[in-house]
């Protein structure tokens, strides 16, 4: 089946047990902007080995591209060829329809039409990914890898076998490549990210006293999975003083009446990711309570309100500063949102150093919170940003909340 680049939906067929069943694969990637952006681009090739990038330029995400990194997926595309993918051996059988080999079909094939296997580790993938350089003209020149993610292998590996290669840091290009989001991509990340909200929601409200943080994280778990999620992203979870930690984890802490429970929690769905945090009170909160988490939100609506096209990103994070300030809030939050999609935390990111502007088509995370060594208050939507400002796809001004679980 030869599949191309084009944001359209294919359907496969597959026989399980006899019986067939009718698999939708979307490409969410614009493969065309990418192209051209890598064409318009100093690099020669790219080689990508970072899972969400592979999953980008591929059109596969599989938590094998997570789970068993000695067994690489890798795109080696050069400018103004197509590109490879070059995959551990079962999955080239699988999707070139060898019969011989044992496995059952997947769920998923890549929108690649040149696909090559290796067996073995590492060793094997390098001569695959160094014979589609070559077939491709790149024995010198400038390639294009993740510096903070390549394995040191591949590199060296291709420097060994092309010592004419020169390296540069692929990650801004691909970076760029992810900025914009497909109608595709935007249809698929609100509705994981709407269904992490609003299972939230369902589960913290029910919190009692005498409950675990591990027994709530459970049931928001089982509730996620049962509506549709792939797997867990992360699972940031805390009460009281563990609140305040940066990036807690469920613990087996008991759940007193009053204490204020902080929430971070996202899912994958095809490879794509949500990301929603909400403060829950275990019973009913106080007016010191209300009147801080409201003045979060106050500042949340203003910096939803401020983002448009053209907007320079660290311009929205001193916003938030100055507003916290006049609402006599410390500012003590390290980010103010960030991009989503493939991966967790996308360019720009709302802080200080990044000066690129907000554009038309972006996905953001919107956050702010106040945490200090006894708890910890934090509040995440969704925002599409159009061409005259942004729309909350997660939430509503007037419905953002303190959820107490002592009101329902």
């Amino acid at each position: 089946m030869s599949l191309r680049f084009e944001n359209t939906l294919y359907i496969f067929q597959i026989h399980c047990i006899g019986v067939p069943v009718a698999l939708s694969d979307a490409v969410y990637s614009d493969m065309t902007r990418a192209r051209r952006l890598l064409e318009e681009s100093s690099i020669d090739a790219i080689v990508v080995a970072w899972p969400e990038n592979v999953g980008y330029v591929s059109g596969f995400y599989h938590p094998d591209l997570h789970l068993t990194w000695e067994r690489l997926h890798v795109v080696v595309w050069a400018s103004g060829h197509e590109p490879v993918f070059v995959v551990p051996r079962p999955r080239e059988q699988n999707w070139m329809a060898n019969t011989s080999q044992p496995w059952g079909p997947d769920d998923q094939r890549p929108h690649i039409d040149d696909i090559r296997g290796f067996d073995g580790e590492h060793a094997a993938a390098m001569h695959v990914i160094g014979d589609a350089l070559e077939e491709h003209g790149i024995t010198a020149g400038t390639v294009g890898v993740e510096f903070r993610s390549a394995p040191y292998r591949i590199v060296r590996g291709l420097q060994k076998r092309f010592p004419k290669l020169t390296f540069a840091d692929a990650w801004p290009l691909l970076n760029e490549m992810r900025k914009i989001k497909t109608a595709a991509e935007v249809e698929l990340i609100t509705s994981i990210n709407q269904l992490t909200a609003q299972a939230m929601g369902k589960v913290l409200s029910t919190v009692e006293p005498g409950e675990t943080e591990r027994s709530v994280a459970s049931r928001l778990t089982h509730t996620l999975l049962d509506a549709g999620a792939d797997e867990l992203s992360h699972t940031v979870f805390g009460g009281d003083c563990r609140g305040g930690q940066w990036h807690p984890w469920p613990s087996e802490r008991l759940l007193e009446k009053g204490d204020v429970l902080r929430a971070d929690w996202g899912i994958r769905k095809n490879g794509y990711r949500s990301d929603i945090a909400r403060t829950t009170v275990v019973g009913t909160a106080n007016a010191h309570q209300r009147d801080h988490f409201s003045r979060i939100l106050e500042v949340f609506d203003i910096v939803v309100d401020s983002v448009c096209p053209g907007v320079v990103a660290s311009e929205i994070f001193q916003l938030a500063k100055k507003n916290y300030e006049r609402l006599g809030l410390e500012f003590r939050w390290p980010i103010v949102g960030h991009g989503i999609g493939l991966v967790l935390h996308e360019e720009p990111h709302l802080t200080p150093e990044y000066d690129d502007p907000i554009v038309e088509g972006m996905l953001l995370e919107i956050e702010l919170g106040w945490v200090d060594e006894n708890v910890g208050y934090h509040y995440e939507d969704l925002v599409h940003v159009g061409p005259s400002g942004a729309t909350c796809l997660t939430g509503q001004p007037g419905t953002w909340r303190l959820i107490e679980s002592g009101t329902r």
